[in-house]
């Protein structure tokens, strides 16, 4: 059974079904962005999240493309590739993030000041293509030597 509003409160209410009364509102709304009346989140704490979260993703394309050119020998280009490859798909995760603070009207930081303290990612060299590929392509619980020959 569909639940019902009372009469009166279903009278005040605008058809969502009427395109002016939809742009109306719209036009109304559209300065607040994504922070409504109806946004029920800690807009302050998700911020601070999202921070974190693009500092995450910061330090992964750094340490992506440091392994990127540091990777040397006759096996490296393709992994050297695959690095570079991961450093691109996070710096476009880094993007969003940064537009979605943007629209939460808080302000993204970049800062390179405490980046790595705020990162959930570690920010490993690595001292050969093995290290690099584990720290880097492995999920931290299946790590087990892998030997490039």
């Amino acid at each position: 059974m569909k639940p019902t509003l009372p009469k009166d409160v279903a009278s005040k209410r605008p058809h969502l079904s009427d395109i002016r009364t939809l742009r109306e509102r719209a036009r109304q709304h559209i300065e607040k962005g994504a922070v409504t009346p109806g946004y029920a989140a800690d807009r302050e704490n998700v911020v601070k999240m999202l921070n974190e979260a693009l500092a995450t993703e910061l330090v992964c394309v750094l340490r992506y493309k440091r392994h990127y050119f540091m990777a040397t020998g006759i096996h490296a280009a393709p992994v050297a590739a695959e690095f570079l490859e991961h450093a691109t798909e996070e710096m476009s995760h880094a993007d969003l993030i940064a537009k979605r603070i943007i629209e939460l009207r808080g302000e993204p930081n970049f800062s390179p000041e405490g980046l790595a303290a705020r990162s959930h990612a570690e920010y490993i060299e690595g001292d050969s293509l093995n290290s690099m590929i584990e720290e880097d392509l492995l999920p931290s619980e299946s790590r087990s030597r892998v030997i490039v020959k």
